[in-house]
């Protein structure tokens, strides 16, 4: 009897293992995969987690993280592998052959269409292994960095600080020797606790890495800003004028150049300096390229055209976008149109004929290709803006609408010059049709309404009723975004802080319960956030005495070697910029990391009740961003708003 009742458990705990591994959305064999092997992927859209069901076609995206630059000690870029799935059963089944031998994790999500399985932004992972089956070298500090920065691109997983640690001592535990999973680990503990005691361990063990390293200034160089946050300058000072008497072609004098160029405003000096960094350091390759390309851009931006087609010459990859640059600058000045017309060309046909060899190692073909379409419709307006200045008008209409059609409408700029291209050739009706479509889609400006206004009057041979018409385009706009903000909604409580302004105020989001919130995270480096500053000064200069409304910049992600030096540099943008909105400090970046922002500008919009209902990334327009902010406050002040989300 206890015979058959330990075999019926056992039969029922196989039954229960294989009902289990038929709920898995996706299995990766072998599980401890090798360099060399042929990986198998399965995705089951039967199981009950999966988000993709019937699909008439699947991909398998892979990341693979890579091990460092064995030569530069340079952290590598992941490498994206697209696997075509077909169906075997009621399953999905794809294979790769695992081959670089730097490999050490892989990361994975599925795409069908605008579909994507990504398992709930908790992309799977599973560790590279040895032929004995340990997790090589780097792979669980490779799990680290997805657990503690939240993936990579377009592959999220949760953000995990105590998992990530776990990871980094695993790694530790494995491969004593592996100074990067110690330095990660003391990012972590710096951050979250800079005392006495913390940074008296930190000095421990990076004593002892320093002395086993010092003698590779390529590994030695990353230990520097951990003796600066240790309270360690002195020695810190001392360990670089070795370094550099030691080597002073060698990697501490390479950073100290290559930083020298970045902090550069003025763009002849900056050209200069890349000079000098590139005959002081000769690069190769995809490097030598791009210093090649930051050098021409540089010469553009410093209006030396001839010295920067010089070095475009030079180049077998040069950057497109460098030749609309070209382009614009000399559409400004009114000089040289033909030679204008001839770059707007060179770049087009580069983007046309690009060679897919060059696409980046992470980014998937339809984000490629994405990114060459966008360069395409940018680099046509450009053209068009040309050949408009040399009075080629039916010419620049073709290529206006060939720029419109591209970026499919979604530029706001590009719109407002094919609806002026229109107008120039009579083409009235069809400037009416395409403003009508731009301001519905909310991707117009003031200048395009002028266009719009003006194609009206000359259609209708008066311009009464116009008023009337914008006002009906644009409602039927603002219905159409607000029924889009409602679907696309977070609706999740919004994380509570206290952070000093930059006037020495403590701020407490618990405290602004009962008003409508605007988080705007940024940086001074952040080229959309500076953009975007005016127009959330407008915002700001319309509801800065509205009781309920409180509009909050965040500083987080600032270049900066220290706080003082931090709060400066913030200071002096918004004194210069005149900015009036309150400006508060991300301490250590605390913040931004616990909202899981992943790129900037990104703005959260929390309600009344302390919940974000709204997330926006990035910035588009002016237009589109006050229209939409506009929309969401006169939502959210609304108490309705609140009975109709229950």
């Amino acid at each position: 009897m206890k015979r058959l009742i330990t075999t019926a458990i056992l039969l029922s705990t196989a039954a229960f293992s294989f009902l289990n591994s038929q709920e898995k959305v996706a299995t990766v064999l072998p599980s401890k995969p090798q360099v060399g092997d042929e990986i198998t992927i399965t995705y089951n859209p039967k199981a009950k987690a999966a988000t993709i069901r019937d699909a008439k076609e699947l991909t398998a995206e892979v990341l693979i993280y890579r091990d460092d630059d064995p030569v530069t000690r340079d952290l590598s870029y992941p490498v994206l592998i697209e696997i075509p799935m077909k169906q075997a059963g009621s399953v999905w089944k794809g294979s790769f052959k695992l081959e670089d031998p730097r490999s050490q994790l892989l990361i994975l999500q599925f795409i069908s269409g605008e579909q994507k399985d990504d398992n709930g932004e908790n992309v799977w992972n599973v560790l590279v292994h040895d032929s004995k089956g340990k997790p090589v070298k780097g792979a669980y500090r490779s799990r680290g960095i997805l657990l503690q920065y939240g993936g990579y691109m377009s592959f999220k997983h949760q953000k995990d600080l105590e998992q990530a640690q776990e990871a980094y001592l695993q790694e530790k535990e494995l491969y004593p020797d592996n100074w990067r999973a110690h330095t990660a680990l003391w990012d972590i503990w710096l951050k979250e606790k800079k005392d006495d005691e913390t940074k008296a361990k930190v000095r421990q063990e990076l004593d002892r890495l320093y002395d086993q390293f010092k003698n590779d200034q390529n590994v030695a160089v990353w230990f520097l800003k951990h003796f600066e946050q240790t309270d360690q300058q002195e020695r810190v000072d001392k360990i670089r004028e070795e370094m550099l008497k030691a080597d002073p072609k060698g990697r501490l004098a390479h950073n100290k150049q290559q930083n020298a160029i970045y902090r550069e405003q003025d763009p002849t000096k900056r050209a200069e300096l890349l000079e000098q960094f590139l005959k002081d350091f000769p690069k190769t390759g995809d490097e030598l390229e791009r210093f090649q390309n930051q050098l021409a851009g540089s010469w553009v931006q410093a209006k030396q055209y001839e010295k920067a087609v010089a070095i475009l010459n030079q180049m077998a990859n040069p950057d497109p976008m460098t030749f609309r640059s070209l382009t614009s600058q000399l559409l400004e000045k009114g000089e040289r149109l033909e030679e204008a017309v001839a770059w707007a060309q060179k770049g087009i046909e580069m983007v046309k004929n690009a060679d897919p060899t060059r696409k980046p190692s992470y980014w998937n073909t339809k984000v490629w290709k994405g990114n060459l379409e966008y360069q395409h419709g940018l680099l046509l307006d450009t053209y068009a803006q040309a050949l408009a200045k040399l009075g080629r008008n039916s010419e620049a209409l073709a290529v206006f609408q060939e720029a419109y059609d591209i970026t499919k409408g979604n530029n706001a700029n590009i719109n407002e010059r094919v609806i002026e291209s229109y107008v120039a050739n009579g083409k009235f009706d069809k400037a009416i049709e395409i403003a009508e479509t731009s301001i519905k889609k909310g991707k117009s400006n003031d200048k395009l309404l002028a266009h719009y206004k003006a194609a009206y009057t000359k259609a209708r041979g008066t311009e009464e009723g116009f008023d009337e018409t914008l006002k009906a385009v644009s409602d039927l706009a603002k219905k159409e975004l607000k029924e889009k903000l409602l679907k696309d909604r977070v609706n999740k409580p919004a994380l509570d802080f206290t952070l000093q302004s930059l006037d020495g105020k403590a701020i407490a989001l618990a405290d602004l319960k009962g008003k409508v919130v605007v988080l705007d995270f940024w940086a001074t480096w952040c080229g959309p956030c500076v953009a975007s500053f005016p127009t959330l000064q407008k915002v700001y200069d319309k509801y800065k005495d509205h009781p309920n409304v409180a509009i909050l910049a965040i500083n987080s992600w600032e270049n900066a070697k220290n706080e003082e030096e931090r709060v400066q540099t913030v200071r002096e943008f918004i004194e210069k910029n005149k900015y009036t909105f309150p400006v508060l400090l991300d301490e250590k970046d605390k913040i931004i990391g616990r909202y899981g922002v992943e790129g900037i500008p990104t703005k959260f919009v929390i309600d009344k009740r302390g919940m974000i209902q709204f997330k926006d990334i990035g910035f588009s327009n002016a237009q589109e961003m006050l229209d939409k902010m506009e929309l969401q406050f006169e939502m959210l002040l609304n108490d309705e708003f609140y009975i109709s989300v229950k």
